[in-house]
């Protein structure tokens, strides 16, 4: 028979303690690497994050037959130059009316992602311009935040000079960081209304929110990329309308809180209860169009 014994010993057993130790070299490491991702250096990877462009061509001969149809309106195809690029654009001509909204859109997709936002604006009656940032959909060149900023007066620009609207009739409209580009222009040139529609307070408080690394950087770091609607509308600015979903994820409402409490008069603030970030249009209509059409009405 074997039999099998553990070997015993009487030494006490030995505690392993762990110990880390940070050396010179480590610190440089770190430090390198805090550069490397700040804003001031990364711009090329933040670029990559921020902006999600669509190339695709889509027929969408069907959908632009029926809003024509239905809402009385002429869609018109643009090219707006913005430096030495070609933006791509969208005229929804609405007969009877001289107001016109601007729409900024967000970073993803392109005008063809925001053909739900088109009748309701018609219904508030106003005729809807869309356009495409640099490197979006048909639009020539590579999106950056000084370049869609630029593209934004350049639209801006092309409605009042060759499609001779007033500055009292013209409408910015902004949707998502679209929102920035928007109050940029509200910033730069007179506007009648602005509309920002799930938006955040501003650019650095998102990426903060989303890359919790950027905390760590001073706020002139950001100085390239920001875009801050709330300290903007501080000050005096054309009546304002907020319009944002309870149950945005992507930009939680306390973006819009924020920036409403910030906001001098005149604003409104409209709440969609249940609606998420891109389905306002169609999530609670009636009350998206009510607030759309009081605002072009001049209706407190």
């Amino acid at each position: 028979m074997i039999t099998k014994m553990k070997a015993t010993s009487d030494k006490p057993k030995e505690k392993v303690r762990w110990r880390m130790t940070v050396t010179k070299f480590d610190v440089v490491k770190l430090f390198i690497l805090y550069l490397l991702l700040s804003p001031l250096c990364a711009m090329g990877l933040y670029n990559q994050l921020i902006f999600f462009p669509f190339k695709e061509k889509y027929d969408l001969t069907e959908i632009f037959t029926k809003i024509e149809s239905a809402m009385n309106a002429k869609k018109i195809d643009l090219t707006i130059p913005s430096g030495n690029e070609k933006l791509n654009a969208w005229y929804f001509k609405k007969a009877d009316t001289k107001k016109i909204f601007i729409v900024s859109h967000g970073n993803g997709g392109s005008n063809a992602h925001r053909l739900t936002l088109v009748s309701p604006l018609l219904s508030a009656r106003a005729s809807v311009l869309l356009y495409d940032y640099e490197g979006y959909g048909e639009s020539t060149g590579t999106p950056t935040i000084p370049a869609i900023k630029q593209d934004g007066l350049a639209v801006y620009d092309y409605v009042r000079n060759v499609l001779h609207y007033e500055p009292k009739d013209i409408i910015v409209y902004g949707e998502s960081l679209g929102g920035g580009v928007t109050t940029y222009i509200a910033e730069k040139r007179p506007v009648s209304g602005i509309v920002i529609q799930s938006g955040f307070s501003s650019l650095t408080d998102a990426a903060k929110d989303r890359l919790p690394w950027l905390n760590l950087y001073p706020k002139f770091a950001f100085a390239a990329i920001e875009m801050d609607n709330a300290a903007y509308l501080h000050g005096r600015h054309a009546p304002l309308l907020l319009i944002h979903g309870d149950k945005d994820a992507t930009l939680p409402i306390k973006h819009a809180r924020k920036t409403f409490a910030e906001a001098s008069q005149a604003k409104t603030f409209v709440i969609i209860e249940g609606a998420g970030h891109n389905d306002l249009a169609t999530f609670n209509p009636k009350l998206f169009a009510a607030a759309l059409s009081k605002l072009v009405s001049g209706s407190p």
